[in-house]
């Protein structure tokens, strides 16, 4: 067999993988029934998200679910974040918000933030919602309708992402990708195996007992990738915890520019994977083999006049366009994969290097390294 043989069926392969993991992953139901009405605390940390408080509290009114409270931790904002809440919230009791104390020594500072909101939280589970996520009416019903039926301690997922800028539609929706692709879906959903785990800090849904049970945001205070900590930490327990597909239920505006991109993912990328180099050399080693070659072939279809290298690009594409259906992002990214490929060996490089040179990335404020 020819190396463009091998080539294509291991492409054949990996679409095989992202569809199973599609079919595996668990969505909620609309319009489900819940066992009774426990009280749901969802708490929001915001530090500087003035433009993100009008959205995010009128998504949180339209909530179908009749037993919540919202409670808001403003960490220390300067550009009058505080202020509009008060006024967004004023004529609905349902709505608290409290000031963010300094952060402490050792503690990430939004990990901090959502471990003073569990202290001031009164319910029975925790929803723990970032600024930039909207979610659906139905959302705080459904989901946990989802956790009660399947006696989940915990769920989270990535929420549908709005792309404002060419760099957040190249990197964001990668997330998405990476997902579907790399995690044992199988393992994640029916096993409680730690490293077979996946979170996103946007949507956190807990259950009380089994989050004090772990040691709550406290027991992860100095993770910069907190999300991923406390689901390994759930399992490690022995809890159950989901990574669901609810793209129905929520959406969120990661970042508004290019910049914004590049800071927020150069924070997190290299610390999620440990900061292993050898690791990172993997990562770029397999994506611009697999995901910027074929575009180079494709290149070469048209001048060499050959259909056969014409065939990497579509197979690399059809994986795309499942990822994307599957999470209900703009189908024509899956024909940018290359680029957005070419754009994580970038971002990770960059990040890699930068920690290497302990240069730290400044995040509204705070330096995170």
């Amino acid at each position: 067999m020819t190396w463009d043989l091998w080539f294509s069926a291991l492409l054949l392969l990996f679409i095989g993988i992202t569809l199973l993991h599609a079919v595996v992953l668990p969505r909620p139901k609309r319009d489900a029934r819940t066992k009774g009405e426990p009280l749901v605390s969802i708490l929001i940390p915001m530090r500087n998200e003035l433009a993100n408080v009008e959205g995010l509290i009128g998504s949180l009114q339209k909530q179908t679910y009749s037993k919540f409270e919202v409670i808001v931790l403003d960490d220390e904002s300067t550009d009058g974040t505080r202020e509009a809440l008060e006024a967004s919230t004023e004529h609905d009791s349902r709505f608290t918000i409290k000031p963010g104390a300094p952060k402490l020594d050792g503690w990430v500072g939004k990990v901090y933030a959502c471990h003073q909101l569990s202290g001031y939280a009164s319910g029975d589970y925790l929803l723990y919602v970032d600024a930039d996520v909207r979610i659906e009416p139905n959302a705080v019903q459904d989901v946990l309708a989802f956790m009660q039926h399947n006696n989940l301690a915990l769920v989270s997922g990535f929420s549908r992402f709005l792309l404002p800028t060419w760099l957040n539609k190249l990197l964001v929706p990668m997330q998405h990708f990476i997902v579907l692709f790399h995690l044992p879906m199988g393992l994640a959903r029916f096993t409680k195996w730690p490293p077979a785990t996946a979170a996103h800090g946007g949507f956190m849904f807990f259950e009380r007992g089994a989050y004090e049970a772990i040691g709550g945001h406290e027991s992860v205070k100095g993770e910069i990738v907190e999300d991923m900590a406390l689901s390994k930490r759930m399992k490690a327990h022995g809890h159950k915890m989901w990574l669901a597909n609810i793209t129905a239920f929520a959406s969120c505006t990661m970042y508004e520019t290019n910049e914004d991109v590049w800071k927020g993912f150069s924070k997190n990328i290299f610390n999620g994977i440990g900061k292993s180099v050898p690791l990172a050399a993997v990562i770029m080693v397999f994506y611009a083999s697999f995901y910027v070659l074929p575009f180079f072939l494709l290149v070469g279809a048209v001048v060499v006049a050959d259909p056969s290298l014409l065939i990497p690009y579509a197979l690399i594409s059809i994986q795309g366009l499942i990822v994307y259906a599957t999470t209900k992002e703009p189908l024509y990214l899956a024909f940018a994969l290359p680029a957005s490929a070419l754009a994580l060996i970038a971002l990770l490089a960059n990040a890699m290097i930068r920690s290497m040179q302990g240069q730290k990335v400044e995040w509204k404020g705070r330096f995170y390294g």
